[in-house]
Formats: structure tokens, C-alpha cells, sequence
């Protein structure tokens, strides 16, 4: 007899004796789906385990019970294992499908020495479609983003991304500071006064005068240096000092003013100019 499971149509041969005497609760071996399962028609038959020579092949009515019982026990424990549910009814678990006949070989072509081909599997032949357009990406991706270091490891490579438009490469340009002009031609000195001051008993040399921004920017006071000159010219006293204001704005004039305590008396000429240290 043959089952069919009402959800995947998987279908099992069964035994009609594991059915009787009223039907029984199986349950599908491949999807677990369970049903009930009515008890064979009475038109089908069903043929009686086989008597010992020598046995009366009538048994009475309860023997005839009780061997059908035993029948379905021992059918249901050698096709499938029976589990009880939380209802208290039992299902089994018929595997035995069944099988379907093999694909015969084609036949070599008439007038062939060729063997027949056998249907292939094209599984392996995307894998490797795909892994090859993953490396492909990976080298264009390399080309681009290590622009700079193909270039400068290979520098004839630079015509080849100048052909495809990747001329430059990905390195930003410097950036470079404007060239300011002289600061003679930005800031003016002017207005040097030389006095003499006596402070605290002590002869000072004092120097007042100016700064001028005669550009049209906002610029920055340098460092002013005054250098004491003798009767030839030579340097015979220098020292630097800073304005109080740092910053003067466009026609601006910045007073300063800085003093010497005991000057040398060979000086004879003052000369201020901005410091370039």
C-alpha cells in the first residue's frame, strides 16, 4: 500500500496491517507533517502472514486480534520509531520512499568513437567568472588610489594616466605662502630724536621715533635693532627691542622709544633698523 503526505507528496509503501483495525496517526519523514491515516478499503487485500506446516490456519477470532496487534507493533517498530505526543496518540515515521529509476546513459552517436557526455555542473564556472571580475576590480581599484607611488616607482606610467584623463595624481598641491615684499618697502622708520637723560644719578642715552605702515595691509612691527656708530663709522654699541604695539594698520604711525644707561663716549651716530633675527 502506498502513502502520499498531503503537504511535501512524499510518498511511503506501507504495510496495510500497520493500519488496522480503525486507522491510525503517522507522521511524514521528511517534513514531519502528521495526519490521520483511515484503514485500507475493504476491496484491498491483504495477505496474512504465513502458518508453520503442521498449524491450523484457522485461528479463532481473538487469536486472529491479537495477531494483527502484533502485527502492526512489529511493522511499526521495524520502519519507523513510534513517539507519543501530549494526546496520548502515537505516530510513525514511514521512510521509505520510493526510489525513482536511474537515467539511462545516452548512447554513443551512431558512426561516433566518442563516449557520450555526461549533463555538467556549471557551478564552477560562475565561481570562477566571479572571482576573476573580483581580482579585475581590485587591480583597477590599486591603480587608482596608488597613483603616486606607481608613478614614482614607474615613471613612464605617467602618460598612461594622462591618457585616461588621472592626470596629477591624488597628491595635493603645496600650499604656498605669498611672497611678501621687503619691509623697508612695508614699514618706514622715521622721527629718530636722540636726548640724554640722567636717571637715578646715571647718564642714559635715550632714542624716541617711529614706525610707518606705508603699505595697504594690516602688517606686523619686527624687532627694531639701534646700532651706536663711532667717528669711521664702526659699530661700537648695538641692542634690540620691541615696540609695545606689534601690529599697525595701513597709514598708521607708531611711536617707541628705548634708552642706553652709560653709553660709549666715542659714539657719534645713531642708526635704527628693523632686526632679521
Amino acid at each position: 500500500m502506498i502513502l502520499a503526505c498531503p503537504e511535501c507528496k512524499s510518498r511511503y509503501v506501507v504495510n496495510p496491517t500497520a493500519l488496522l483495525p480503525s486507522g491510525r496517526t503517522v507522521r511524514c519523514a521528511k517534513c514531519s507533517h502528521s495526519w490521520f491515516q483511515e484503514k485500507p478499503d475493504d476491496d484491498v487485500k491483504i495477505v496474512p502472514p504465513e502458518q508453520p506446516e503442521g498449524e491450523d490456519t484457522k485461528p479463532s477470532p481473538d487469536e486472529q486480534q491479537d495477531a494483527n496487534e502484533e502485527s502492526v507493533e512489529k511493522k511499526t517498530d521495524e520502519q519507523s520509531p513510534v513517539k507519543n505526543n501530549d494526546t496520548g496518540t502515537s505516530s510513525d515515521d514511514f521512510d521509505f520512499p520510493i526510489n525513482n529509476p536511474r537515467k539511462r546513459r545516452r548512447p554513443i552517436p551512431k558512426g561516433s568513437n566518442l563516449p557520450a557526455l555526461q549533463n555538467q555542473k556549471y557551478g564552477s564556472s560562475k565561481t570562477g567568472w566571479v572571482s576573476l571580475a573580483i581580482f579585475i576590480t581590485v587591480i583597477i581599484c590599486s591603480f587608482m588610489i596608488f597613483q603616486d607611488t606607481i608613478i614614482q616607482s614607474w615613471p613612464a606610467s605617467q602618460k598612461l594616466y594622462t591618457a585616461i584623463g588621472l592626470d596629477g595624481g591624488n597628491t595635493p598641491e603645496a600650499h604656498t605662502e605669498p611672497e611678501l615684499e621687503p619691509i623697508n618697502e612695508r614699514l618706514d622708520i622715521g622721527g629718530i630724536t636722540p636726548r640724554r637723560e640722567t636717571i637715578n644719578n646715571v647718564s642714559h642715552l635715550v632714542i624716541a621715533g617711529y614706525v610707518e605702515n606705508i603699505s595697504s595691509e594690516i602688517q606686523e612691527i619686527p624687532t627694531l635693532k639701534v646700532i651706536l656708530l663711532d667717528q669711521s663709522r664702526k659699530n661700537v654699541r648695538d641692542w634690540s627691542f620691541s615696540p609695545q604695539t606689534t601690529t599697525i594698520n595701513p597709514g598708521e604711525k607708531i611711536n617707541f622709544e628705548t634708552s642706553l644707561p652709560s653709553p660709549p663716549p666715542e659714539a657719534r651716530d645713531i642708526s635704527v633698523e628693523f632686526s632679521t633675527n
